[in-house]
């Protein structure tokens, strides 16, 4: 039986049509479109008509290709821009009446248990314990947890579309304005984890197109980028090249994907910071992510 798993996240929506064999789930399309549901929602606390109207064609366009591909039965969830704005029961009605789909919008706990789920499912952690880092673009969770359990999580106010709405009025952004952004992440980011001695991975778009551009992949390629292993000096000097560049110049990078020139750098800032709060040195690159556990956790005890 074929399912789908739909993550409605501040930046990008996402879609994971799988098979679920042996208490394994096999891949069958894994899409992702950037949507900026919450663009905006900062300064007006609600959900743009036109981001929501983004986000709805999205899910159209993914309900048709979930059934296209066979899916039975499916899972959506909606992560921090639906957690605080005040008009996203507006949105789930409209989806629900129009497309026939659930918006289920999740805790902070769940979304970071579910990428937790993920990881431990994916067998890149070369070590018992490990952290995973999940940037979205209003929000960032840090996770700690190992091979039996989820340990602890703490969700960060920012992310990279927060980031940039924040900080970044330049193109090229200006020295002070990232300077001021790195500033201010060093007074928030307060993690109640030691990361040496374990395995950091890194997941969600941020870190996926920073392997894709760290390899230069000329289109993503998924088998590529997953669990891949970037020292926090090949991160750094992407932060200094991306820097220098106006949005036209990191557009054409090679590995960048469309839609996210604008933001990946601030997200790639925020990345070095939690290293460094953390005291390690390499990342570990997952291009699953909270999809994936969703489905895991709602066919635990299914027969595969």
């Amino acid at each position: 039986m074929k399912y789908a798993s739909i993550d409605i996240g501040t930046n990008t929506v996402l879609l994971l049509v799988a098979d679920f064999k042996d208490g394994r789930l096999h891949d069958i399309c894994d899409l992702a479109h950037i949507t900026r549901l919450g663009e905006g929602l900062k300064s007006t606390g609600v959900l743009s008509r036109e981001a929501m109207d983004r986000t709805f064609a999205a899910l159209a366009r993914y309900k048709a290709e979930a059934l296209e591909q066979g899916a039975e039965e499916f899972f959506c969830v909606g992560t921090a821009a639906m957690r605080e704005a005040g008009n996203s029961a507006d949105f789930v009605k409209r989806v629900r009446d129009s497309l026939g789909i659930t918006i289920r919008i999740i805790s902070g706990r769940e979304e970071a248990y579910y990428t937790w789920l993920s990881v431990r499912h994916d067998r890149l952690s070369r070590t018992s314990r490990f952290i995973v880092i999940d940037v979205g673009g209003g929000s960032t969770e840090v996770i700690e947890g190992n091979d039996i359990g989820f340990m602890d999580f703490i969700s960060l106010p920012v992310g990279s579309v927060k980031l940039t709405e924040m900080f970044i009025k330049n193109d090229p952004p200006k020295e002070d304005e990232t300077s001021r952004l790195t500033a201010f992440l060093k007074e928030t980011i307060n993690l109640p984890f030691d990361g040496r001695g374990c395995t950091l991975v890194g997941t969600a778009g941020t870190a996926t197109s920073l392997a894709a551009i760290a390899m230069g992949l000329e289109t993503f390629e998924k088998k590529a980028v997953h669990g891949l292993a970037m020292p926090v000096e090949t991160i750094e000097r992407l932060i200094r090249e991306m820097g220098s560049m106006n949005l036209e110049e990191r557009k054409k990078l090679k590995g960048m994907e469309p839609g996210r020139a604008d933001i990946l750098l601030q997200g790639i800032i925020l990345i070095r910071e939690i290293m460094a709060c953390l005291n390690v040195t390499e990342l570990v690159v997952s291009a699953n992510g909270g999809r994936y556990g969703v489905l895991y956790e709602e066919l635990k005890g299914r027969e595969g």
